[in-house]
């Protein structure tokens, strides 16, 4: 199964609402008696909007992986391969990092540019590159 550049821009769209999620989730203090790291409830609502993603073929599978003060939470989802066939994600596989700066490079930087009114999201790519 091919993925078009949609697909590709949704599977960013989620890696960086992951991201913002993440960001906005470690950004509030914790408890220091508390003696989980993680508020399950966060990370019941990512495992669902990863499934979701999965379930509308958005991207075909990821990995969860959060360390924080000697803890860790790490989960694996749907498929990592589907061509020439399908096999299942595993916790242990190693994604091209290059892929990452389209997310935390160019997205907050159009994000930027959103917020200062030079450029919508509703264009047309074309509209800003002839």
């Amino acid at each position: 199964m091919k993925y078009s550049f949609g697909v590709f821009a949704r599977s960013s769209f989620v890696s960086v609402s992951l991201l913002v999620c993440l960001c906005g989730w470690t950004a509030s203090p914790l408890v220091a008696d508390t003696p989980q790291a993680f508020r399950p409830e966060k990370l019941a609502e990512m495992d669902d909007a990863i499934n979701e993603a999965i379930k509308e073929k958005r991207c075909p599978g990821g990995v969860l992986w959060f360390e924080h003060r000697g803890l860790s939470y790490h989960k694996a989802y749907g498929n990592r391969s589907l061509v020439p066939a399908t096999e299942l994600m595993t916790e242990d596989t190693i994604f091209d990092a290059a892929s990452l700066t389209k997310v935390l490079a160019c997205t907050p930087a159009i994000m930027l540019l959103v917020e200062r009114g030079s450029a919508k999201l509703d264009k047309r790519v074309q509209t800003y590159i002839p």
